[in-house]
């Protein structure tokens, strides 16, 4: 706030001194953008005020209470005379009022006026952004009309409403309004004749207008994540419909009119709640990919099968109880999603989809397959089997595999491997046995030469074969909670692995070899009962991660100090630790350490109370290396 200053005169002052206060007066006024003040020494007998705008400011005459005009007329002399008149006698009354009062006192009366909305905060220039961007959204549609644009994009624009300006851009035959916020369409978009492409996603409608119908040339609608509880009716009637999103709305059911969209190749009512899908469903025959996962349908309708040249078939999470049988009539079927359903077996017919590439059935009840299955199925890569009730192999032997590089059968009930099973998979890669019940590897188990990645977590090994050493291709190797009391010496020829997950077991011991992982990255042995690392771990170079918490040790090698690049070291829970060797503190990379509930007695408690970092302080400073 400004300071303003007021500039008085009394009805004695000399025209010399009326001259300057004129003066003064003239030029504050024209500085400051005030009143022009009468220029004749008459004025000097009147209150002058400043008034403050911000940083403007402006003298004006001060009146009587009851004179609040202010007025840039010049005054005639008799006025001026009986103001200055009053103005005297309020003074001398004023004196008369306080004998006491310097001479000063008798000085007119001052008054500073205050602007009224001087304190007030001063408003922003600047727009809330829905009203710019529906501003904007008027500048585009007179541009697009005006220049006979045909693509326009308005999306993420924050946009609110489409006014019905927008008939008149006829030329339009693309029109981008995702992720805005717009409620409802106007019934002016019906004018668009010439639209192909319209995109609707992300926004909050829960209709469409009837005049949608006039756009005949309409082949794509996008209308996922909005909040429509039904298809909308006229959807029905855009017939030139070739391609539907309605993906994430809050669907329930789909009507008999579908049919009418015959053009339609690509459907997706991907998170609805759609608890039954309708005959009607078989009279779209030129669809290629269908999208119905994540839904509550327990059945479909035999019909679907009549949609031959489908490519592409999801239909994950939802609540299938069963397949119709005839999904064989699918012969064109690329991709079959059945994830997380309630499938118990699966239709022999599904033979004939021979151009399968990928096969999934995680998370169902299925016990075993028909015979034969995957081998008809010659073209497939991937078989996902994992989290249903398997307790053996699929039957089809080792053909059956033959062009397969990824096999999941994790989370089921098999207990043994058949010998020669991966006699044919050369493209075998990855096989995941997670959570089974293996008690022993096969004895052909040398034979998996390409393999990549083994996961045979969490069932109940007792031993390794030695034959693992022809694995050398093998990069990640799996073997947490089993039962292994050791680890073959041949591991070390395994010069490929990266990560080595050993937790939960039984070993007492880590062979020397071990050292020779020279790619090795993560070691994980926590959980076990060693009570000493080998001195050749100090040749894992690559190592980044190494827990060895939950176990027996005595003492760390000195020669851990070589693992230059290690990051992460758990050593917690080892009750029989008592020192740390002062080489830890050349690992120069080391970012966390954690030694909880280790008995540490060459370290001050203090020390250990204040956590891993001042540990580790700790042993630098107290490290016959802490030059180095």
């Amino acid at each position: 706030m400004n300071l303003c200053s007021s500039v008085g005169a009394t009805a004695s002052s000399t025209s010399s001194d009326d001259a300057q206060a004129q003066q003064r007066t003239g030029r504050e006024g024209s500085r400051t953008g005030g009143f022009e003040q009468p220029r004749n020494s008459a004025a000097s007998a009147v209150g002058l005020t400043t008034h403050c705008f911000g940083t403007t400011a402006f003298t004006v005459p001060c009146s009587s209470s009851t004179d609040h005009q202010y007025s840039s007329q010049p005054q005639q002399p008799q006025q001026r005379q009986q103001q200055q008149q009053q103005q005297q006698q309020r003074i001398n009354s004023g004196s008369s009022n306080n004998n006491d009062m310097p001479p000063e006192t008798t000085r007119p009366k001052v008054v500073t006026v205050k602007h009224p909305e001087s304190n007030k905060p001063k408003p922003t220039t600047k727009k809330t952004k829905p009203i710019q961007a529906d501003q904007d959204v008027i500048k585009a549609l007179q541009r697009c009309r005006d220049e006979g644009i045909k693509r326009l994009d308005l999306s993420k624009s924050s946009i609110t409403v489409i006014p019905p300006a927008v008939k008149d851009c006829v030329h339009l035959t693309e029109l981008y309004l995702y992720s805005n916020k717009i409620g409802q369409l106007p019934s002016e978009i019906g004018y668009l004749v010439n639209l192909k492409t319209l995109a609707l996603n992300e926004n909050s409608l829960i209709s469409l207008p009837d005049t949608l119908q006039n756009c005949k040339l309409l082949k794509v609608l996008d209308l996922r994540h909005n909040k429509l509880a039904e298809i909308p009716p006229v959807i029905y009637k855009l017939r030139s419909l070739t391609t539907l999103y309605l993906r994430f709305n809050r669907i329930i059911a789909m009507a008999p009119d579908i049919r009418n969209l015959t053009n339609l190749t690509m459907l997706s009512l991907r998170e609805n709640k759609i608890r039954e899908l309708g005959p009607a469903i078989g009279a779209l025959v030129n669809l290629t990919t269908l999208d119905i996962s994540h839904n509550h349908l327990e059945h479909l309708p035999a019909e679907i099968c009549n949609c031959v040249n489908l490519s592409s078939l999801d239909l994950q999470h939802n609540e299938l109880l069963d397949i119709p049988e005839n999904i064989g009539n699918l012969t064109n079927l690329v991709r079959l999603g059945l994830r997380y359903n309630r499938l118990t077996n699966i239709p022999s017919s599904l033979k004939n989809c021979k151009s399968m590439d990928e096969f999934n059935v995680e998370g169902n009840g299925i016990t075993q397959l028909p015979d034969g299955l995957l081998a008809a199925l010659s073209a497939l890569t991937t078989i996902t089997l994992s989290r249903n009730a398997f307790a053996s192999f699929p039957t089809g032997g080792p053909a059956q595999f033959t062009n397969v590089y990824s096999i999941n059968l994790e989370h089921n009930r098999i207990d043994k491997i058949p010998y020669g099973i991966f006699s044919r998979a050369k493209d075998l890669t990855k096989l995941n046995m997670k959570e089974n019940a293996l008690t022993a590897l096969p004895l052909d188990v040398g034979t998996w030469v390409n393999m990549v990645e083994l996961n045979l977590a969490t069932n109940a090994l007792q031993k390794l074969p030695d034959d693992i050493m022809n694995l050398q291709n093998l990069e990640i190797l799996i073997l947490s909670n089993n039962m292994l009391k050791k680890i073959p010496n041949s591991i070390g020829q395994l010069r490929k692995l990266r990560i080595l997950d050993l937790e939960e077991n039984r070993i007492e011991i880590l062979p020397n070899e071990i050292g020779l992982l020279h790619e090795l990255k993560r070691l994980i042995l926590q959980t076990n009962q060693i009570q000493m690392l080998p001195r050749s771990i100090g040749h894992l170079s690559n190592l980044t991660y190494l827990s060895v918490s939950e176990n027996n040790l005595q003492f760390l090698p000195e020669e851990i100090g070589s693992l230059e690049n290690l990051e992460n070291l758990y050593i917690n829970q080892n009750p029989c630790l008592e020192r740390l060797p002062h080489e830890l503190a050349l690992c120069q990379n080391l970012k966390y350490l954690n030694i909880e509930k280790c008995p540490l007695s060459t370290i001050p408690p203090e020390i250990q109370a204040g956590g891993p970092s001042l540990v580790l302080q700790w042993l630098k400073m107290h490290s016959p290396y802490r030059q180095m």
